[in-house]
């Protein structure tokens, strides 16, 4: 699992020691607290431990009503199940943005392990564990690939193996963030690949697809169909955040 190796955990452990400090706000806190998060972050994030999507697993608000979040209902999915942690708000959009643009991947570590406990009560059954990939002059830049340390560190608690080489983002595409929900479509579409010599490693397997924001479903729909397409039999999809269900 070459990511976990090139994280150096020992070095970060030295560098920015586990539990000592909120991974949401940064305030010192007791090796006691859960997720290295201070008891004001855990109570300010948005948990999906309420109702959810059925198919995306966005958190639904109201105690009735459909089981289906308005995107879902609006649009089909390439994929067969979405999952996530948390729902994103000013709090989370925080994290997730210190993890990814402020040199912060030692931040991975634990909001996987967040991830790890929310997903191993499903007991899914998956044969490989993929990240959505970034384009390698954007992995340059930044660094890292935020999907990829999420998806590596899951894999090594769930015990499934990584597969982070293969599926591949062939074009580099407009940032998401500043796209709509039908931009972000056209933006998303032929820009990812499985290399010809690893398609015999996705016949008939069950994917689990790791991404640390879902929004409109875009990316993972493209994900998904490119997997598909190259042999895979299901597709789930896990994501750390994912975006608030839009008002009916």
């Amino acid at each position: 699992m070459g990511i976990l190796s090139s994280l150096g955990e020992g070095f970060l452990d030295l560098i920015y020691p586990s539990n000592i400090y909120c991974i949401s706000c940064g305030n010192i806190i007791d090796k006691s607290r859960p997720y290295a998060l201070c008891d004001a972050c855990v109570r300010s994030l948005k948990w999906a431990n309420g109702r959810t999507c059925s198919r995306c697993g966005r958190i639904l608000h109201g105690d009735g009503g459909p089981d289906l979040c308005t995107g879902c209902t609006d649009a089909d999915h390439a994929f067969e199940k979405g999952f996530t942690c948390v729902e994103y708000g000013a709090a989370e959009r925080e994290l997730i943005h210190r993890f990814k643009y402020r040199d912060k991947a030692y931040l991975g570590r634990k909001m996987a392990e967040i991830m790890f406990d929310r997903i191993e009560p499903e007991e899914l059954e998956a044969d490989l564990i993929i990240p959505v990939p970034m384009f390698p002059r954007k992995e340059k830049l930044r660094g890292y690939n935020q999907a990829a340390i999420l998806a590596a560190v899951l894999a090594k608690r769930m015990g499934i193996p990584y597969a982070g080489g293969l599926l591949v983002r062939t074009v580099e595409t407009e940032a998401m963030s500043r796209l709509g929900a039908l931009d972000r479509r056209k933006n998303i579409r032929e820009v990812f690949s499985v290399p010809r010599d690893q398609t015999s490693r996705l016949a008939g397997k069950t994917i689990l697809l790791v991404d640390d924001i879902y929004t409109t479903g875009s990316t993972a729909d493209a994900c998904a169909s490119t997997l598909l397409e190259a042999g895979a039999a299901r597709i789930f999809v896990f994501t750390f955040a994912a975006g608030a269900d839009l008002i009916r």
